[in-house]
C-alpha cells in the first residue's frame, strides 16, 4: 500500500452528529420530529432528491419558512457544536503511522473545500495531509468513485494502491467502486447503516493497528 485516503465528516471529525443536532433543533421549533431514516440518506452524500429538510419540514407545517433565517440560526448552532469537537480516536496516531512508513495522505469529501480547510484547521490536522480531493472538484459525489479516484491521481498512485478510511454507506460504495481497500469506521450516526460492502470494519481506528490494515489489505 501506498497511501491512505479519508472520508471527512464523521471520520476525521465527527461534524455529522452536530449537523444532525441542529436540525433536530430547529424542527423541535415547530414540534416535529426530525426524520432520522430519510436523515441517514444523506449521510456521505450530497446527492439532491433524496431528502431536503427544509421542503420536508414545510410539508409538514404546511407553510412557507423563512429560509435565511432558519438557515442562518441552524448554522451558528451546527458550528458551535462542531467547535467542540476532536479528531475520532486512532486518527492522529494512524496519519503519524503512515508518515513513518512514508505513505500518502489523501482526504477524499463531498463537502466542499473550504469547509474541510476550516475543520482540518480548527483541529490541528491541514498540514498532515498532502492532497485534498472535495466535493467542487468532481462531477458526481459519493457514492460515485469520482473523488477517490481524483484523490488517487493527485496523489500519483494507482486506486488498488490505497486503503480508504469511511463511516457512511455511500463513502464506503464510492470508495469500493473506484477499487480500493475499505475500513469503514462507523461514528454514533452511521453505526446503524449498512456498512458490509466494506472490507473491514472497527468502532474506532484506535482499536486497529495501521500495520495489521496494511497486511489485511495486501501489503
Amino acid at each position: 500500500m501506498k497511501a491512505l485516503i479519508f472520508d471527512f465528516d464523521g471520520t476525521i471529525v465527527d461534524t455529522e452528529t452536530p449537523e444532525f443536532e441542529s436540525w433536530r433543533l430547529e424542527y423541535a421549533v415547530f414540534g416535529v420530529e426530525m426524520p432520522m431514516d430519510l436523515w441517514v440518506q444523506l449521510i456521505g452524500s450530497n446527492t439532491k432528491g433524496v431528502f431536503e429538510p427544509y421542503s420536508w419540514l414545510e410539508g409538514k407545517i404546511g407553510q412557507a419558512l423563512d429560509r435565511d433565517s432558519l438557515r442562518a440560526r441552524r448554522r451558528a448552532a451546527m458550528m458551535d457544536l462542531i467547535a467542540a469537537e476532536r479528531p475520532r480516536p486512532g486518527v492522529e496516531d494512524w496519519l503519524d503511522g503512515a508518515r513513518v512508513r512514508g505513505l500518502g495522505l489523501a482526504i477524499a469529501s463531498t463537502s466542499q473545500r473550504p469547509w474541510v480547510e476550516q475543520h482540518l484547521t480548527n483541529v490541528g490536522l491541514f498540514d498532515r495531509f498532502d492532497h485534498l480531493a472535495t466535493g467542487d472538484q468532481v462531477e458526481h459525489a459519493k457514492p460515485a468513485p469520482d473523488l477517490y479516484l481524483l484523490a488517487a491521481r493527485k496523489l500519483g498512485i494507482a486506486p488498488h494502491e490505497a486503503i480508504a478510511i469511511e463511516d457512511s454507506h455511500n463513502g464506503v460504495a464510492a470508495a469500493k467502486a473506484a477499487g480500493m481497500f475499505t475500513i469503514a469506521v462507523p461514528n454514533s450516526m452511521t453505526a446503524g447503516l449498512d456498512l458490509s460492502a466494506a472490507d473491514l470494519r472497527t468502532d474506532s481506528l484506535a482499536g486497529l493497528e495501521l500495520g495489521e490494515a496494511i497486511r489485511l489489505a495486501g501489503g
